[in-house]
C-alpha cells in the first residue's frame, strides 16, 4: 500500500521535496496559502490546495489526518511551522517533520511533536565543509555525528586494484557499498576491482573515510 505524504509550505525547499518525491511511489499532498506556489507544485501532483496550515477545519477538508507523514517546510515563518504542527499533532498524525532554519528551535519543536528535525543551511554546510576538504567527494551523506556515506570519484591516473587486494574493511575500518561505472551500478565483490574513473559510495567514520581516499587517489 502506497504512503502519504503531506508536504505543507510550498517555497524552494517545500517545491524541491514535492518535486523529488513525485518521482518515487507514494501519494503526495502539496498544500500552500499562496496561489503561485500551489500552481506549480500542481505541475508535479494531482493533489494541491490552496489551504491555510494553521486551520484544522480547512486541513480536515482536505484528509491530512490520514497521512501517513506530514512535512511542514515552512522554515522561516516560526509562527506558521508552531501552529502547523501543533495542529497536526492534535489531529492525530504521528510522524512529523519540521524544516527549520535556525536550530534554537529545535528542542520547541521536538515538545510539541514533531517527530524529526531538518535544517537545510546546516546539512549544506556540512556537505560543503568535506567537499572542501576533499575535491575527489562529490556526494556526502550523513548518518550520524560519526558516521557518514560518500561518494568519491577515482583519479584518471590510479592503476586498478582488487578489492580482496585493497582489503579495505581491515585496513582502513570502512564497508565498499557501491560502484558506479558507465552509468550502471553494483556492489562489489572481493573479486572486482576500483577502476580510473570510478564512483565508489563508501561508508565510514570522516577520519577512515579521508585516510582510504588519500590511499585511492595517490595511487599511480
Amino acid at each position: 500500500m502506497k504512503k502519504t505524504i503531506a508536504v505543507l509550505g510550498l517555497g524552494r525547499f517545500g517545491l524541491g521535496l514535492v518535486e523529488e518525491l513525485n518521482k518515487l511511489n507514494v501519494d503526495i499532498i502539496a498544500i500552500d496559502i499562496n496561489g503561485a506556489s500551489v500552481q506549480k507544485a500542481g505541475e508535479f501532483v494531482e493533489n494541491a490546495f490552496i489551504c491555510d496550515s494553521t486551520n484544522e477545519d480547512a486541513l480536515r477538508e482536505i484528509g491530512i489526518e490520514n497521512v501517513d507523514h506530514a512535512v511542514v517546510a515552512f522554515g522561516s515563518n516560526f509562527q506558521a511551522s508552531l501552529i502547523t504542527v501543533i495542529t497536526l499533532k492534535e489531529m492525530g498524525v504521528e510522524k512529523i517533520t519540521v524544516r527549520i532554519d535556525d536550530e534554537k528551535y529545535a528542542s520547541v519543536m521536538q515538545r510539541i511533536g514533531a517527530t524529526d528535525i531538518i535544517i537545510p543551511q546546516k546539512i549544506a554546510g556540512i556537505q560543503l565543509a568535506n567537499k572542501l576538504v576533499s575535491d575527489s567527494f562529490t556526494n556526502y551523506f550523513n548518518l550520524s555525528e560519526e558516521y557518514v556515506v560518500v561518494q568519491l570519484s577515482v583519479n584518471m591516473t590510479i592503476k586498478p586494484v582488487k578489492l580482496k587486494a585493497l582489503n579495505a574493511r581491515n585496513v582502513f575500518g570502512i564497508n565498499l557499498l557501491l560502484i558506479k561505472r558507465e552509468n550502471k551500478h553494483f556492489s562489489p565483490t572481493g573479486d572486482d576491482s576500483i577502476l580510473p574513473g570510478d564512483e565508489i559510495f563508501v561508508l565510514g567514520t570522516k577520519k577512515n573515510i579521508h585516510k582510504f581516499d588519500q590511499h585511492i587517489n595517490e595511487r599511480e
